[in-house]
């Protein structure tokens, strides 16, 4: 149970929710109230067409991101905004505000929008409760789907992580963070000479097999084979002073010997 959470003194009508998601190393969050249909016809009844919506219930729905987005098409700063919209027959309005503390939708003022953009509705099965969730996920962007009633939206959040990643490795410097990050750029494909630049700090700090595996790597991928052939070699002699055997060593020593043909 969290510390800083407090349960209302009775059930509320609409209770408080909240969905997370992590976006490479960037967050998403969403805290919002959800209304229930309870029989109701919602959009084109409850709730007007071609009119601002505060898109939950009581105080504003919030939307947290924690790096510059590109949220529906729009870049957005890193910030928490309210979350509106303008719902229509065929096509709904979406609104990142930075007003993001509001009861109600009275006093949305367009002049603070930080976003604006359109999206399709679709038709779903009734939904009861308001619900948002993260649909899908990789290393740079997520889904955020908004669905109630029998109508569904959604769209894109975006991030550039790669620029992210490297943002972060520039400010934290050690042993571990240096190689994760060498080894990111590996696997990434680009930025091989930045991945240097990082792995020597890692084997500066410390040396050992894993940061000379993924310098010989590197300097594979830099065309400097005789370098990546004595440098594999190294990493490989470090292993065998390990404890136990590294779980990739044998594919170290298959990616050695096709070096060296």
């Amino acid at each position: 149970m969290s510390l800083n959470a407090q349960a209302p003194a009775v059930p509320a009508a609409s209770p408080l929710g909240s969905v997370y998601q992590v976006v490479g190393i960037s967050e998403v969050t969403v805290k919002y109230s959800r209304p229930s249909v309870k029989g109701r016809q919602i959009f084109g009844g409850l709730l007007p067409y071609d009119q601002v919506w505060r898109t939950g219930a009581n105080s504003s729905t919030i939307i947290t991101i924690t790096h510059d987005a590109s949220v529906g098409g729009v870049k957005v700063p890193a910030g928490t905004y309210g979350v509106f919209t303008i719902p229509g027959v065929k096509e709904w309005t979406v609104i990142l505000s930075k007003d993001n503390n509001l009861w109600g939708s009275d006093a949305y003022n367009k002049a603070n929008d930080a976003a604006r953009f359109t999206v399709v509705p679709e038709k779903v099965n009734n939904v009861e409760l308001l619900t948002f969730n993260f649909e899908t996920v990789d290393n740079e962007k997520t889904r955020l789907a908004i669905a109630w009633a029998d109508v569904k939206i959604g769209f894109d959040i975006v991030f550039d992580s790669h620029k992210n990643i490297l943002t972060k490795l520039k400010a934290d410097v050690s042993w571990s963070t240096s190689f994760r990050g060498a080894d990111y750029i590996l696997k990434s494909g680009k930025d091989f000479e930045l991945g240097m630049k990082y792995i020597d700090i890692s084997i500066q700090i410390d040396e050992n097999y894993n940061n000379l595996k993924v310098k010989a790597q590197l300097l594979e991928k830099t065309g400097k084979k005789a370098d990546a052939i004595s440098t594999m070699q190294k990493a490989l002699a470090k292993a065998t002073e390990m404890k136990n055997p590294p779980f990739d060593l044998e594919a170290m020593k298959k990616l050695l010997d096709t070096w060296k043909k």
